[in-house]
């Protein structure tokens, strides 16, 4: 079926599902007291097979949660209470029949000083999730994600001098679940075996690059979609909000409905490993400023936040290129959200190949994508609109879609060329140039800019190499393809040498026996000549 037929028989459907969302009566109940919430949950509307959500290759998000409306607050619901310590308590049940994974939703979310709110299962109140006025200090949209069970009660406690919280519940989103009863989408998603943690030794090249990737919610058609994508600097290197992602995240949808996008910052394991409940900092609100089509374009989007970034996150403008030169890119990196998980890296080390999205098309513009394939980890759907970075660290492209996952690692994914975004759709008002490079200096690279104001090296000009031990395991991440390693000790006796089987940039070897003390690693890549670096074991 033609790719434009599938996306406007989407669209229709969206709209009827909108249409019959206004026609639905309340989404819960109360007990007497008002201190019990009941969901009424639409089981068979929240089972999702994989195989009718598996739209990425479509050109599509990332269906995850159908939303059910509450706009309810605590000065009407919920019980008070004063405990013996003189702690003002607020405590509101949830009952979500079979909840596999949820999310509840604020328009505003604002805790005194002092206060805490508890989140957690009934039946497990050790593990309770705490927020406190520091998460959303000005008030505001807010969300609290991850949350999990059937039976889960939100717990205000504040002294009793403090101020009066705000909290107005807007809706509960209720995760999509697979064939299996699994959730499809969200923390420690099963589906994401081959990923890589962003904060593994994989992305020790791209430590400023990944603070300014993001998560986006996009509410559409009573269900919520998710997508990847990345702040983006301009050439006047003022720090205006800008976000660049995929167009096709937005498609069919009113520029009001664009400007209630949810954004998540940060949203990332602390370490490498994946058992720690991820913190993240939350926006609300954007303005579409470029809507560049998949069809006859690019599929590139770029919005401008509602408001500028708090001056205290640590976050990063990335920088980029749009030549339109793949053959001298060397390899790099994809950073992003699959299945609505935490971020992660995946990394290719081959020249890009210029493409399109739909080869069979006679009416889309030759030229307006990048075929890229890649050796360690994949995407998935949720990864829409996720930036691609050349071996410098610059924006090179935006994910449109692809074949690839952790049971096709080896199939190609299909990026739109920042190039293309930049000024070669027919709409000169879909040009992004006119935003990121606003006193026309024709520049055409741009590095980073981090948003705490550090003098941050320009991404080309990064290290060559990671070199360290991990107990007995010497790992070495490069930028380009290795040649050799050999190890030698301080009188130069070689005491390893590897010349051959090398495909990756990456290199691991257990080293058992070897005493402590310092070596010297040298290492031959692709382009580059032999460095040698002492390396503590």
């Amino acid at each position: 079926m033609n790719l434009s037929l599938i996306r406007f028989l989407a669209g229709i459907t969206l709209l009827s599902c909108i249409i019959s969302l206004s026609a639905q009566e309340k989404q819960y109940s109360f007990n007497k007291d008002k201190s019990k919430l009941t969901l009424i949950v639409e089981k068979e509307n929240t089972k999702l097979l994989v195989v009718k959500n598996n739209v990425k290759r479509r050109g599509l998000p990332l269906k995850e949660a159908k939303i059910y409306t509450l706009d309810i607050a605590s000065d009407t619901v919920g019980t008070w209470s004063v405990l013996p310590t003189k702690e003002n308590v607020w405590k509101l049940s949830f009952d979500i029949p079979d909840a596999k994974g949820f999310y509840i939703g604020f328009d505003d979310f604002y805790l005194p000083e002092g206060a805490q709110l508890y989140v957690y299962e009934k039946s497990n109140v050790k593990n309770a999730i705490v927020y406190k006025h520091e998460d959303n200090p000005q008030g505001g949209a807010y969300s609290l994600e991850n949350l999990k069970g059937d039976n889960v009660v939100l717990e205000y406690v504040a002294p009793q001098n403090l101020g009066t919280p705000r909290l107005h519940i807007s809706d509960v989103g209720y995760k999509y679940v697979d064939e299996q009863g699994d959730p499809i989408s969200g923390f420690n998603t099963a589906s994401n075996s081959c990923m890589v943690n962003i904060n593994c030794a994989e992305g020790g090249f791209w430590k400023n690059q990944k603070k300014g990737v993001l998560q986006l919610r996009v509410k559409r058609g009573g269900s919520t979609y998710l997508c990847s994508g990345t702040l983006i600097n301009n050439t006047s290197e003022d720090k205006t909000p800008y976000v660049l992602t995929a167009y096709h995240c937005f498609e069919y949808l009113s520029s009001s409905i664009i400007s209630n996008t949810e954004f998540f910052f940060d949203y990332e394991t602390p370490e490498c490993e994946t058992e720690n409940r991820p913190n993240y900092k939350y926006h609300k609100g954007a303005k579409p400023l470029v809507l560049n089509s998949i069809d006859d374009g690019s599929d590139g989007a770029l919005l401008r936040l509602s408001e500028s970034i708090p001056d205290n996150w640590d976050v990063y403008y990335n920088g980029w290129d749009r030549t339109n030169d793949g053959a001298s890119v060397t390899g790099g990196a994809v950073i992003h959200h699959p299945l609505g998980d935490v971020k992660k890296i995946t990394l290719f080390n081959k020249p890009l190949t210029s493409s399109k999205w739909d080869p069979d098309s006679e009416d889309e513009p030759d030229g307006t994508q990048w075929s890229v394939t890649y050796y360690k980890g994949a995407t998935e759907g949720g990864s829409s609109g996720a930036p691609l970075f050349n071996q410098n660290g610059y924006v090179v492209g935006t994910l449109s879609g692809g074949e690839s996952n952790c049971s096709n690692q080896g199939l190609a994914d299909s990026f739109g060329k920042f190039w293309f975004h930049w000024d070669q759709y027919y709409d000169a008002d879909q040009h992004m140039s006119k935003y990121l490079d606003p006193n026309n200096t024709g520049a055409t690279k741009l590095k980073g800019l981090s948003s705490l104001g550090t003098d941050e090296p320009n991404p080309d000009q990064q290290p060559e190499f990671l070199i360290y031990f991990k107990g007995d395991v010497l790992r070495i991440y490069a930028k380009d393809i290795l040649k050799k390693v050999s190890i030698a000790d301080l009188n130069g006796r070689i005491l390893y040498t590897k010349t051959t089987g090398f495909d990756s940039s990456i290199f691991e070897e257990t080293l058992y026996g070897w005493r402590p003390g310092v070596y010297i690693v040298s290492v031959d890549v692709s382009g580059r000549s032999t460095k040698s670096i002492k390396v503590m074991k």
